[in-house]
């Protein structure tokens, strides 16, 4: 039972979330910014911004668009939270579903 769990929690750790990045999802529900808008509004350092973000796209919490003012980058923006949950719910599903397998538990 004791390995199970430790399967379990690594598969569930990847779905936890920081102050900063719930701090920067409620940020982008407001607008879309830049990662050096968000650091600059956040006081963090660009290179954490960056790294949130990516956890929070690999979550599927949030999106980005490409965009060319000048300079070719990315601004990011908040699913709707309806939305944001939907997926989270189904990822967690799926990985729920794995760790099952793995360990040998289905029917």
């Amino acid at each position: 039972m004791e390995d199970i769990l430790r399967i379990l929690a690594r598969g569930l750790k990847f779905f936890e979330l920081g102050e900063t990045e719930i701090r920067i999802y409620s940020l982008l529900q407001r607008e879309s910014l830049t990662p050096r808008q968000i650091a600059k509004a956040l006081g963090l350092s660009e290179r954490i911004v960056r790294e949130k973000l990516k956890h929070l796209l690999e979550l599927g919490l949030i999106e980005r668009t490409l965009v060319n003012r000048g300079w070719l980058g990315y601004v990011y923006y908040a699913k709707a939270p309806q939305e944001a949950l939907k997926g989270l719910l189904s990822r967690i599903e799926s990985t729920l579903k794995a760790v099952e397998k793995e360990t040998n538990l289905e029917g």
